[in-house]
């Protein structure tokens, strides 16, 4: 059983609930789920419960936790489960630059409207900058591909 007061502060602090059903989703549900992951106070059973509640019925990350019997022993197997196929840095890295891709090979033939280009590049930009990629490690690569979005 879930302690109906931890329940309400965990829920008040914390407005994840469904929020992860794939890959894209990590970086928003890991920051917010990271607070109930690392309190001690939350027995290993009541985080795997909220973890059930934080991803989205149906999904892969869902289909993923429900092969673990929902104790407190498989909590962290089930984390580690999560963690190595949705929050490996290598995978999110390549997930925000095939989304810059998906930007600009289309804009090469049809140029949009620049301010619009400019919002969504920033917003994958801000995402690789976040795990780490800036343009210190990768401007041999990204300038030229965002140079070749840009209209004449």
């Amino acid at each position: 059983m879930i302690n109906p007061a931890l329940s309400h502060r965990i829920k008040s602090n914390c407005s994840y609930r469904r929020s992860i059903s794939d890959i894209k989703d990590w970086l928003q549900f890991w920051s917010l789920f990271k607070r109930i992951h690392g309190d001690e106070d939350i027995e290993a059973d009541e985080k795997f419960q909220y973890l059930l509640q934080a991803i989205t019925r149906n999904s892969k990350p869902r289909q993923l936790i429900e092969c673990y019997t929902p104790t407190g022993e498989n909590y962290s197997k089930a984390i580690g489960s999560l963690r190595s196929r949705f929050g490996r840095e290598d995978l999110l890295i390549e997930y925000y630059v095939r989304e810059l891709l998906k930007l600009v090979l289309p804009n090469l033939a049809n140029k949009t409207n620049l301010a619009s280009l400019y919002d969504e590049m920033d917003a994958q930009l801000r995402a690789l900058d976040t795990l780490g990629v800036t343009t210190d490690t990768c401007s041999a690569m990204l300038y030229p591909l965002l140079e070749s979005s840009r209209p004449e």
